[in-house]
């Protein structure tokens, strides 16, 4: 059964099916049967987080390109600013800040020109469901579309019951595609990526920073900062680091890009521009950094600072010493702290203000809205015959 009832905005779907097959399988796809069924397929479906950047080999994304042209191909995908594998290395700073080269690649892959078929492709960067189908059969587990999948332990089920797969598409896919973005052929899309990839993130940002790192008094009304006790990571942190990188980049896109054709263009233009030099994005981007204020803030450990503090008494720490050295030590450790939570006070509210900033306009759907009419020309769908 399907139910309609809303769960923290959103829509919960619950359908329910007859048999199914769990299937895990390692160092091959798991969806290898919807694979084989792609050549007797009216209709495929496919929902992934991500696609192989790989642009000299991809069997996946080229047994799609292959179908026959009254095939109807749907695919949606997130594109991932960067992989976990690299989270912490100099390759993983580097794919985060080059954002733009993976819109890029995934545009180059997806390129209507390259489908036989009439293929329809979209973005959608909340999206980490995985689903490969045809109108007979289905898979829906943790195996993306991508070659990469098949060196993973991944997991999944394999349903034929017909009258399912038909619901799942017209409630499931149909939903998750009422909010994500067609591809056009336009000179945009890239931008156009940028701009909505950073809407859905400073979204996930801002609630992220309300429950971890800043409350609402019940007295006052007001947002204020946490202080000593944020549940905010480093890798939180670090997240809105690179993201903020990426406005950096939409700014210098959206200067770049004015047109003397379109007067109502350079207009969304101008006020992207606009809301990039609102944030004060050099000064948010240098205080989220490595080693910088609130950097040290979300990584300060109590109990590690005053070990440190006591190692530099190490040559006057007793044992009949010790008991006083060890105060002495706590003493130095809370004094660090409190320097550092006035340092952090000092730019809570500016830093606060700044991601506000960057997901308000997003939210009240202005340059959304605008980028969509401005920038988008006709999606790619159905080929003129």
């Amino acid at each position: 059964m399907t139910s309609g009832n809303l769960i923290k905005g959103g829509v919960k779907i619950d359908i329910s099916f007859n048999g199914g097959r769990f299937i895990s399988l390692k160092n091959g796809l798991n969806y290898q049967e919807i694979l084989n069924d792609f050549s007797n397929a009216e209709m495929v479906r496919v929902v992934t987080f991500n696609i192989s950047k790989n642009e000299k080999y991809d069997d996946l994304i080229k047994s799609l390109h292959t179908l026959q042209e009254d095939v109807d191909v749907q695919l949606i995908t997130n594109i991932p600013s960067h992989f976990d594998v690299y989270y912490n290395s100099p390759a993983g700073e580097s794919m985060r800040r080059n954002f733009k080269n993976n819109c890029e690649i995934y545009l180059r892959k997806l390129d209507p020109e390259k489908f036989e078929s009439k293929a329809m492709s979209f973005f959608n960067f909340s999206n980490h469901a995985k689903i490969v189908g045809t109108e007979n059969i289905v898979y829906i587990g943790s195996a993306n579309f991508s070659n990469e999948s098949k060196n993973n332990i991944e997991s999944g089920i394999i349903i034929e019951d017909k009258e399912f797969i038909q619901r799942l598409y017209h409630e499931f896919f149909e939903e998750i595609k009422e909010s994500s973005l067609p591809y056009y052929d336009d000179d945009y899309m890239v931008l156009r990526l940028l701009v909505i990839s950073l809407l859905t993130k400073f979204r996930m940002h801002y609630q992220k920073l309300n429950e971890l790192m800043y409350f609402e008094n019940p007295r006052s009304g007001k947002t204020e900062f946490i202080s000593k006790c944020t549940y905010l990571s480093e890798d939180d942190l670090l997240d809105i680091h690179y993201d903020l990188q990426l406005f950096q980049e939409i700014e210098v896109m959206a200067e770049n890009t004015y047109t003397d054709e379109d007067d109502e263009y350079n207009d969304s233009m101008e006020r992207i521009v606009q809301l990039c030099n609102s944030m004060n994005l050099n000064w948010l981007v240098d205080i989220t950094g490595v080693d910088d204020i609130l950097y040290n803030y979300v990584r300060f450990d109590f109990d590690s600072v005053c070990n440190d503090c006591l190692e530099e008494y190490a040559s006057e720490a007793y044992d009949e010493y010790l008991e006083g050295y060890v105060e002495r030590a706590m003493d130095d450790a809370t004094n660090i702290e409190n320097e550092m939570l006035q340092e952090v006070d000092q730019i809570s509210d500016e830093f606060y203000i700044g991601i506000t900033i960057a997901r308000t306009p997003y939210s009240e759907g202005s340059l959304q809205i605008q980028s969509r009419r401005r920038f988008c020309r006709k999606p790619w769908g159905i080929r003129p015959s």
